[in-house]
């Protein structure tokens, strides 16, 4: 008996079309951007609270930084890492086979889940707090938990945009 090897025709890997890159990437340019443009409205709404002496301000903008940050955030987040997998997933690029694109998932997965671990609970307990001080109460807040996520949030996302355009270091393996 004799062996037959089967000769398997090469299959295309998945891809996107044209146009459906160009909506894919559209949106994702767009949740980085809006996701940069909420950490700059958080950085103004923290400076206001920490560099004011007025309660008033203080608290509102506490108050204020609850709604906008959290929950648009973690859309934004999600939106932009639903959008790079698919774009790594449909595109030459590939989702873990360079290493830009593999370190902008990891960031993108990392802020993202501190969004919800970490940003989350601070923002509402000092939202909680800002309420009792509207409500006429003096109770002390210590911003210094906030200080960091305006901060290091944009600087990833610069970092990210940097990737993007440089493509720097390569592929993950090296092809046979």
């Amino acid at each position: 008996m004799g062996t037959t090897t089967e000769v398997r025709p090469e299959r295309k890997p998945w891809r996107l079309s044209t146009n459906g890159r160009r909506v894919v990437l559209v949106s994702h340019i767009a949740s980085a951007g809006a996701w940069l443009g909420i950490d700059v409205a958080m950085a103004v709404l923290i400076g206001a609270a920490k560099f004011t002496d007025d309660l008033q301000v203080r608290a509102s903008s506490l108050r204020v930084l609850e709604m906008v940050t959290v929950w648009p955030l973690l859309v934004c987040g999600l939106l932009c890492l639903g959008s790079g997998v698919l774009l790594g997933l449909g595109s030459k690029w590939g989702l873990v086979k360079h290493w830009w694109v593999l370190t902008k998932l990891v960031l993108n997965l990392l802020l993202t889940t501190l969004v919800v671990v970490s940003l989350q609970f601070e923002v509402a307990e000092q939202a909680r707090r800002a309420s009792l001080i509207l409500d006429g109460q003096l109770v002390p807040l210590d911003l210094s938990n906030l200080i960091y996520p305006p901060v290091v949030s944009p600087a990833a996302l610069l970092f990210a945009t940097i990737l993007s355009v440089v493509k720097p270091w390569g592929r993950v393996r090296k092809t046979r």
